[in-house]
Formats: C-alpha cells, structure tokens, sequence
C-alpha cells in the first residue's frame, strides 16, 4: 500500500519537527513547542501497526514465523543505536542529556524492557525506544493471540489490550512497569486493528475514494484541536491518528515519481525516527543563543536534510541487509536417496 508507506515517512518526519520544536524551546526559552502536533507522528505509528500487523500477519505460519519477521523488522538497527548510545555515554557522557549507564539498564534496553529514569521518564537507553517497547509488548500479545484463535487473534489482542488499560483505570498509580504496560496509549492498537478489520470486509473501503481521503485527513487535525477542548489525554491524538490513516487507506495513489521516492523515505522512516533525536540535538548544541533566526532557521533545515540523508543509509546498510540474513529461507533437510525397484525381480 503505496500510500501507508507515505503515511510513515509522513508521521516520522512529524516527530522530526516536534523534536526540533522542543529543542528550539530549551534553547531560547519559548513558552510552547511551535511543532507540538509532530508529537502525534507516534500515535499515528500506533494505529498504523495495529492496522498493518493484523492485515498482514499469517497465523498458518505459526508464532515462531511471526516472531522471527518482528525481531528481523525491530531488533537490529535498535541494538546497533543502543549499542551507540553506550559508547557516547562512556567516551562523552556530556553530549548525552539524561542517560545513566548502569548493568540493568544497558539488559532492559536490549530486552525492549523500559525503566523509570531520574528525570520520570519511563524510557530505555535509547530514549525513542519506549514507542518500540511498546510495539514489542503489542507483538507479543498478537503473536500469543494468533497462536490461540487464528484468523480471530485481531479481536483476542483487542481484548486483552482493552482489559490492560482498564486495570490502569482501576490502579493509576501503580509502579513504573504496571503503568506503561497498562498505558491507554494502547487503546490506539486497537484503533488500527478495528480498521483492518472494517477495510477488509469493506468493497467500497479497499476500492477508494479520493474524496473521502481528502476530507478525513482535512478534519483530523480539527477534530484533534476540538476533542483537546473537552476530552483528556489520549483520545484528540487518537482520533487524529485514526481519521489520517482512514484517508490513506482511502487514497489510491498513482505512482509517480514523487510518490516512489516518497514510498522509499517510508521504507527508511524507522532509521529516521531512531536517529533523528542524535543529529538534531547536536546542532542544537552547537547553536548559540545569540544566532540570527535566519541562520538557525537554515542550520535546522540543513540538519534536516542530512538526518534524512543518514536515515536513507542506515536503511541500505543496515536494516535490508540484516532482514535478508535474519529472513533467508532455511535449507531443507537432505532425504536419503531411495532405491525405485523396476518391479523385474
């Protein structure tokens, strides 16, 4: 689907500028983020994984398959950056925000198991790495849900995620881990599933409609900004979420060479969203109060551009390269030859 690869370089390059906005906030002391809405990008990942995992996992393939396509997708380039913030934290633990380097974290940060850091935040090392905490928490349970319903692991997944967070509800101060894997953030898994489930059995969803595309995407960010006039936490960034991917499911795009190039920054758009955060920051660092709004205006687009450049090789580099070794097929087994008696004797 041409245009749910836009969508994702689409939402990582909105965490982009929100990252960009909160670093221009530290730096000159604004009272808001100019790019406050980039921060619904992940939420936007969210609802996208919990659409593309159910309307692409095979449950004949059995778990083990499932697992071993989610740890060649996840696992690699996130361990090569943990492993990257590990050395920048021994070698210039100044260049580093708030990273504390100590034997449990470096486990949980590999295991995809966050933990609370001195400044609250309920992160791993590699601080993004908490939205691919939860997307491992979200594959665990789908995997386990497929293995056990088949074709109905959508519904059985939605369920158990719905209970997890109305236990929250119940007990909304509990310790860090009840907290994050208890999230209402997770309720936007479910969104996505809901929708695949809609798509699926929808002819007139899958054949697509310009105009419907159009005006979803037009009323999501009105109805994010009226929904955060009444309604708390999740649900504006939610529904926000949701009505951008019903417009590009919706969208049937014709593949130009925009569209191509653009449908190749979405294949790169999780080496984007890891790395962006690092290259931002150091020009951030290397900026001075006192700088022109020109020049930091130029400096941040000319870091733009470079991170995207980065991303683009770490996507040729590492992350294709380490998906065809992790999903070569294995050899079969070599049967002993048998002897075909002619029938003569």
């Amino acid at each position: 689907m041409p245009s749910l690869q836009v969508l994702r370089f689409a939402a990582a390059f909105f965490v982009v500028l929100f990252h960009v906005g909160s670093g221009l906030q530290i730096q000159y002391q604004l009272t808001t983020n100019p790019f406050g809405l980039g921060a619904a990008g992940v939420d936007i990942f969210f609802v996208l994984s919990g659409f593309i995992i159910s309307y692409t996992t095979n449950p004949a393939r059995g778990f083990l398959d499932f697992a071993r396509r989610r740890v060649a997708r996840v696992v690699p380039l996130y361990w090569l950056l943990t492993l990257a913030v590990i050395i920048i934290a021994l070698a210039k633990p100044d260049l580093l925000n708030s990273t504390v380097l100590t034997q449990q974290a470096i486990i949980r940060s590999f295991l995809f198991v966050p933990y609370e850091k001195s400044n609250g935040a309920i992160q791993p090392l590699l601080f993004l790495g908490w939205t691919l905490c939860y997307e491992m928490f979200f594959y665990l349970i789908y995997g386990l849900c497929a293995l056990v319903s088949g074709r109905g692991a959508s519904w059985l997944a939605s369920g158990v995620l719905l209970f997890l967070v109305g236990l929250n509800s119940l007990w909304p101060d509990g310790p860090a881990e009840w907290r994050f894997y208890t999230s209402p953030i997770l309720v936007e898994f479910v969104l996505g599933m809901g929708l695949q489930e809609i798509f699926s059995g929808s002819d007139y969803f899958r054949n697509g409609s310009q105009l419907l595309a159009l005006m979803s995407i037009i009323c999501a960010p009105v109805a994010y900004f009226t929904a955060s006039l009444v309604l708390p936490g999740i649900v504006p960034p939610a529904i926000f979420s949701a009505l951008v991917v019903i417009g590009c499911l919706f969208w049937k795009v014709q593949k130009t060479r925009l569209i191509l190039a653009l449908v190749l920054l979405g294949d790169a758009s999780y080496s984007l969203y890891l790395v962006h955060p690092y290259t931002i920051q150091l020009v951030m660092k290397l900026l001075s109060k006192d700088a022109s709004l020109g020049l930091v205006f130029l400096l941040l687009c000319a870091a733009i551009i470079w991170t995207v450049a980065i991303s683009l090789a770490l996507y040729q580099l590492v992350e294709r390269p380490a998906q065809r070794f992790l999903l070569k097929p294995r050899p079969k087994a070599l049967l002993p030859a048998v002897e075909v008696s002619s029938g003569s004797d």
